[in-house]
């Protein structure tokens, strides 16, 4: 149990927590849908290039959370494959596809989930959700429509225990994945308490949930729709220190390959339900579908946490 500033176990003894019974895959990053989350590229070449070239930005990195991408929202490139499809980074993906994420995520209910999830272009998505959007490009909205219509259903595989390429001329482009048994890994922006159910949520998402200060809640939970002021990170310096320890962002001598870009990674975090009338609390879709562990030894934002995955993924 973490209590106020008290370093996990984890992080005060340089430990890592060993599993008996380790279920194990080998999965293979899915560099297609990669490259359909490089905006910026003007073919399929430039694309697979700009995937070698920064090939640090784009690979799957040990004790990274990873997801599943074999279910396509427009059942695209689903055939049988050798190996399970996986990403551990949105790379880099339009603003506008994280907004989308982002609102399909805050969903509360397995309906309303649904009704965006069957959004497939950006206009759809912008009528449903009511709101006045910044206009686009004609270009933009097509790269965003693509995105949208093939956006896998994410289901988190496990914690990565190699490195893999997500190109063929980088290295190898399949490591070994865990997918049941207890692992340490790097906490995300939330407290975590031994006992809680974990999810793993977008970097990006940080600012959807209480950050403790402000509210009587406790961290983790969703924000009240009339609670919409952005929250400052305020273990901004232990983040960035902890992310260049993991992923080696920092800048150092000759190329970097392309740095990791943090804020489209995904991190874990208790799941916290959902408070209705300030009173009744219910489950959280949006994020009960995404709890795939259970906390065996917490800490507190950014520290090294014990948990048992209960992986949701085959």
């Amino acid at each position: 149990m973490s209590f106020g500033d008290m370093a996990s176990i984890g992080t005060a003894t340089g430990s890592r927590v060993d599993s008996a019974a380790k279920h194990i895959m080998a999965c293979k990053v899915d560099s297609r849908i990669l490259q359909n989350w490089i905006d910026n590229a003007g073919n399929v070449y430039d694309k697979e290039n700009k995937i070698h070239t920064d090939k640090m930005k784009w690979c799957m990195h040990k004790d990274e959370i990873v997801l599943n991408t074999t279910k396509k929202k427009d059942n695209s490139d689903s055939a049988a494959k050798g190996y399970p499809m996986v990403v551990t980074t949105l790379g880099d993906i339009s603003k506008h596809t994280i907004t989308y994420i982002q609102q399909l995520y805050a969903q509360p209910t397995i309906s309303l989930f649904y009704k965006f999830w069957k959004c497939k272009q950006w206009d759809e998505f912008r009528t449903l959700q009511g709101g006045v959007f910044q206009a686009m490009p004609t270009e933009d909205q097509e790269i965003v429509n693509m995105q949208i219509k093939t956006l896998p259903e994410f289901r988190c595989q496990g914690v990565a225990l190699g490195q893999a390429w997500a190109s063929y001329l980088s290295g190898d482009t399949v490591a070994s994945v865990l997918v049941g048994g207890m692992m340490t890994v790097l906490n995300g922006h939330f407290p975590m308490h031994t006992g809680d159910e974990v999810q793993w949520y977008f970097d990006f998402e940080q600012d959807l949930f209480e950050c403790g200060k402000t509210s009587g809640l406790g961290a983790g939970f969703r924000k009240l729709a009339r609670n919409t002021e952005k929250t400052k990170n305020q273990t901004l310096k232990k983040d960035v220190y902890m992310d260049q320890k993991l992923y080696g962002g920092n800048n150092g001598i000759g190329r970097s390959n392309g740095l990791k870009q943090t804020d489209k990674i995904v991190r874990v975090k208790s799941y916290r339900m959902h408070l209705e009338n300030n009173i009744f609390m219910s489950d959280h879709y949006g994020d009960k579908s995404r709890v795939f562990a259970k906390c065996i030894s917490g800490g507190r934002p950014f520290d090294a946490v014990d948990i048992m995955i209960m992986t949701q993924s085959s």
